[in-house]
This record gives C-alpha cells, structure tokens and sequence, in this order.
C-alpha cells in the first residue's frame, strides 16, 4: 500500500511538474527499501544527482533523512506535520511526516527553497533563499558563513527560534510565523517581520514590525513598528498598538495540551485580534496576504483519502486529491 502511495503522489507531482514552463527532474527520497531511478535513501543522495531546476520529493518516513548541505538551487518538498488524528486530520492520507536534521544552504544554492518537513536546525549561508511550511525543532540562522546576504524569506513556518550566526542580513521577510520556543534575534539585520506569533523573547533592528502578537518582551532598535499586539506593556499604544491582551483573548487554544500549530488560529467571537491588522487584516499568522497553512502542507497536490479493496483479480483503488497554494 505504502509502495502504491508513493507512486501515485509522484505521479501528481510529475504532472504538475510537467505543467511548468521549465523541464524538471523529480528526485524522490525513500528509505523505506524502494529502488528504482531517481530514488534515494537520503536527501543528501539526490541532492547530489540533482541539477538546477530539479524537485526534490521526501516522502513519509518514521526514519530520518540525515542532513543536508545543499550548493544547488532545487526545490525541496515534503509531505507537512502535525499530521495525526490528535492534532489535524483530513489533510493527508499518510499521516507520517518527514524528517531531515541540520540543513545548510551554501554558495551555489540561490534561488532554493525548502518546505513541508521537520528539520533540526537550518542555517543559511547564501542570499535568495526560501524557508517554508516547515516545523524546525532548533534553530533557523541566517548570516551563516558568509558576509552580505539578502533577500531571504521565512514565511509560514513553524519556528523553535531564529537568530543571526556569525554575520547580519538584509531584506529578510519573515511574516506569517509561528516562532514557539525560545527566542528571535535579529539585531543589526533589516527587513519585515509581519503577521507573526512570537511566544518567547524578539529582538529586532531596522525592520518594519507589523500586525505581530508578541507574548514576551519585544526589543525595538530603529524599527518602525504599528498594528501590533502584547500579552505586556511593550509598546506605545500609537499607530495602533495594543498592550496586556494574554494569549487566551487571542487564541483558540490556552496552553495546557500537546502544542502545535492549531492552537494559534484566533479564537471565535469578540477577538481583539480579528480585523485589526494594517488595512482590517488579522493580526498573526493566519492573517495578511500569505496566510499560515496548517500543517505546512507545501503548494503541490496531496492525496488525502486513499482506499484499496481486492475483488478477485482487480485491484480498485478510489483516492481523493486536492491542489495546495
């Protein structure tokens, strides 16, 4: 069944893939013992065999795919998180998400993106770069390695933390974010930080702070900053910032149970929250033009409902799809 699965959602892929105005070459990775062309045991693996242009599909494993250094601009993909009967069903039919450990974009692999997987730490090392839909158990570091990045987009993940390594960044977009764990930290880096839920410390320079709800201290340095709301008094309450408004105003869900992306959709009814983002927008993630998508589902087909029954010699299997955006 497993074996079927997989190929069937290759074979989606492979014809929106051929819908694109530029040949690609789709590179699966499976460890679960398929063999065949274009498969490969870890994401490294077909890293390697991959040229520019070429999709990278990491397919539902309980095992991880080890780490990947990545030089090329491909595009990486798996099949989202939060996936099970206790957090949000219905979005696929296999509900085992994929796992990759530290991830490094180095010289050579501009124009990349990555999305849709569990990842351990991320750590960019290059400009035009894009991080998105993925849950992060560590750390996402931009300024790794190298001076001068720019041009790197964080949107619709679920984030541990984020911070600057060795060197600063400009023009980093990071909107519609769930950062749940510790700490964001982008002293002396630029850009726009929108529509985010930030549940530890922020710490921010020159950015345009916006339509955010801060649970903990947020550090201004130089940004400009409207349309934002704190669980403290972090703000002046100009250009439309409210202060002392706790998560449980806010949210669907008070922390007490397993946490994951859900509970950060606002809850129903009078919700200071709802409608009062820049231009009547909702403030945090699931608001402004490029919403949160649960799960991290990442923009290609998935199948989410998938039965097979054997009556004598014929094999029928009826499977629902849907498009992702």
């Amino acid at each position: 069944m497993k074996k079927l699965y997989a190929s069937l959602l290759t074979g989606l892929l492979l014809a929106a893939a051929t819908l694109a105005a530029q040949a690609q070459t789709i590179r699966r990775v499976n460890n679960s013992g398929i063999t065949g062309t274009n498969i490969y045991a870890t994401v490294q693996l077909a890293h390697d065999a991959a040229v520019t242009g070429d999709i990278i599909q990491v397919e539902p494993s309980s095992t991880s795919y080890g780490t990947l250094s990545c030089s090329k601009n491909v595009t990486i993909v798996g099949p989202g998180y939060f996936l099970g009967s206790s957090q949000n069903p219905g979005l696929q039919a296999n509900p085992t998400s994929a796992t990759l450990g530290s991830v490094y974009f180095t010289t050579g692999s501009a124009g990349a993106s990555i999305s849709g997987l569990t990842l351990s730490d991320v750590y960019i090392g290059t400009s035009n770069i894009t991080v998105q839909r993925n849950y992060t158990t560590s750390w996402l570091y931009v300024g790794y390695a190298t001076t001068g990045q720019s041009n790197l987009n964080i949107r619709q993940n679920y984030l541990y933390g984020m911070s600057y390594y060795n060197y600063t960044a400009n023009n980093v977009l990071v909107t519609n974010n769930i950062i749940y764990g510790n700490s964001v930290n982008l002293q002396g880096c630029s850009g726009e930080f929108t529509n985010n839920v930030g549940l530890g410390t922020v710490s921010l320079d020159n950015f345009n702070v916006r339509n955010n709800y801060f649970a903990n201290t947020f550090t201004p340095s130089n940004n400009i900053y409207s349309y934002n709301i704190s669980a403290q008094a972090g703000f002046s309450t100009a250009n439309n910032n409210q202060n002392n408004v706790p998560q449980a105003s806010v949210f669907a869900l008070a922390p007490g149970s397993t946490q994951f992306d859900a509970w950060y959709q606002l809850k129903a009814g009078t919700n200071p929250a709802r409608g009062t983002g820049q231009g009547g927008t909702d403030i945090g993630a699931f608001g402004g033009n490029t919403p949160y998508k649960l799960s991290g589902l990442p923009a290609i087909p998935s199948i989410y409902q998938f039965n097979q029954t054997l009556s004598g010699n014929t094999l029928n299997v009826n499977l629902s799809t849907r498009s992702n955006n």
